[in-house]
């Protein structure tokens, strides 16, 4: 381990802290230098840019430990770059968690050398070319330093710091991190799922904390729970059919697409919807599948549910397939779960370049959409959005289903709050934009009257 001086305890938000993106969470106990997750900045180009500007507060050879809450990349992405600059010791987390950080870092190590490239063919010839975050050897470097746990099993970092995984219900392997460290005991909850997943245990419930690091994504915000997710795909699916339109639905490659695929199974073996062609076109979620096969003690579903999520559907590998699932010559009516989930790149946006003009089809959005995303966008009634340097027209309808949503919402934060035995000395709010976690605070204080804190960007709190 690296040599320590002792100091007192103190957090603080590297990432996370008024965004939804690059959560990063320092926790500096006087003799240990522990990260909590360590994520990309996605979102706006202005908080993309902190991938590249933001000063690290640490040298990354100087701590002691990273846990992971769970795999998306707005919680892994910036691995890589730690372990680039000096980091080599664990990085601890769930065995699910561990094998989706692996697809979504090469994924992303693809994609960065990509854009890279492209963005090198254009630029000033007097400024130095771009290089890409990290290569796929770095990756492969980060990899090595895994260390998977169970949940629920105390971990020792040294003689006086243990933690463990407790469920979180958000995505396979996702978890909250319990840490004790002299004498305290730190929750930091990651991203917490609704109390009734569809394909996951809930939230598992955690009685004590003196401080409390939790995510606001939904904090101001209730999900639509008056229809099941299951009526509210049918209607969507059913009104499409009878337009003689296609559903195009940009899916997260991690839980959302696999969820979908389960309902969309359910519905058509129901004769609830008619047995339309579904097209996956996410070659990362198509490695993430696997993984609910591999790991069935982290959800619920059946083994014939789980081997129909590849089963009854027409997998696309290849952009030479994409094209062919957009001619004419096709089913007039089919439905395409594609990524990214917030339309911010992937294969989606050839879908949608070529469907959104016509006012038969439909895009449904299926998870929180950050600002500045094209998501967003559609979301907000957007006349037309810019793909590659053109705008498309809009006449498509545009969708949402909230309760499709990976995140809890308000209402499911203060339930998984309220199942803390005693009062906690601090909350923290992180993973939320502003008007989510402001309005979680005042929620929290009216309901529980527990002090609470909304976390600043690189602001050091003493704890």
């Amino acid at each position: 381990m690296p040599e320590h001086t002792h100091g007192p305890l103190r957090l603080q938000f590297v990432g996370a802290a008024g965004v939804v993106t690059g959560s990063q969470t320092l926790l500096q106990t006087g003799k240990y230098n522990i990260l909590i997750d360590c994520g990309l900045f996605q979102g706006t180009k202005k908080e993309r840019k902190l991938n590249r500007v933001n000063r690290l507060p640490y040298k990354p050879s100087e701590l002691d430990a990273i846990i992971l809450t769970h795999g998306h990349l707005d919680h892994s992405g910036y691995l890589p770059v730690l372990v680039k600059k000096g980091y080599t010791g664990p990085i601890y987390a769930t065995a699910p968690t561990r094998d989706i950080t692996e697809i979504i870092l090469c994924d992303s190590a693809k994609i960065q050398e990509a854009d890279t490239r492209d963005y090198n063919q254009y630029r000033d010839p007097t400024k130095r070319p771009l290089k890409p975050l990290y290569r796929e050897k770095h990756v492969n470097m980060t990899m090595k330093l895994f260390k998977a746990h169970e949940d629920d099993e105390w971990v020792s970092i040294a003689d006086d710091l243990k933690f463990r995984f407790q469920k979180s219900g958000h995505i396979l392997g996702s978890a909250t991190v319990e840490l004790e460290c002299q004498g305290r005991r730190f929750v930091f909850s990651g991203d917490v799922g609704q109390r009734d997943p569809l394909i996951l245990d809930p939230p598992a419930r955690i009685k004590e904390a003196d401080y409390i690091i939790m995510e606001s994504t939904y904090g101001d915000k209730l999900h639509n729970n008056d229809t099941s997710p299951y009526q509210a795909l049918q209607d969507v699916v059913n009104k499409t059919f009878e337009k003689g339109g296609s559903l195009v639905i940009p899916s997260f490659a991690v839980e959302r697409a696999q969820e979908i695929i389960m309902l969309l199974n359910n519905l058509m073996d129901e004769k609830s919807i008619p047995k339309l062609p579904i097209y996956f076109d996410s070659p990362m979620g198509i490695g993430i599948t696997k993984l609910f096969q591999e790991h069935n003690n982290w959800h619920n579903m059946t083994d014939s549910e789980t081997n129909k999520l590849t089963d009854n559907v027409h997998i696309i590998e290849s952009f030479e397939e994409t094209l062919t699932v957009l001619d004419d010559n096709g089913p007039k009516s089919k439905i395409i779960i594609a990524g990214s989930g917030m339309a911010t790149g992937g294969r989606v946006l050839h879908y949608l370049k070529e469907m959104l003009y016509d006012a038969k089809n439909t895009v449904l959005l299926v998870g929180h959409q950050s600002k500045g995303t094209r998501g967003y966008q559609l979301l907000h009634n957007a006349e037309a959005i810019g793909i590659e340097g053109k705008n498309y027209r809009v006449n498509a309808e545009i969708c949402q289903i909230g309760s499709l949503s990976a995140h809890g919402d308000q209402a499911d934060l203060l339930w998984w709050l309220g199942r803390f035995k005693e009062n906690p000395k601090q909350i923290f709010l992180n993973h939320g934009e502003g008007d989510a976690a402001h309005k979680l605070k005042d929620k929290i204080e009216e309901k529980y009257s527990w002090p609470v804190t909304v976390a600043e960007l690189n602001k050091v709190y003493g704890l």
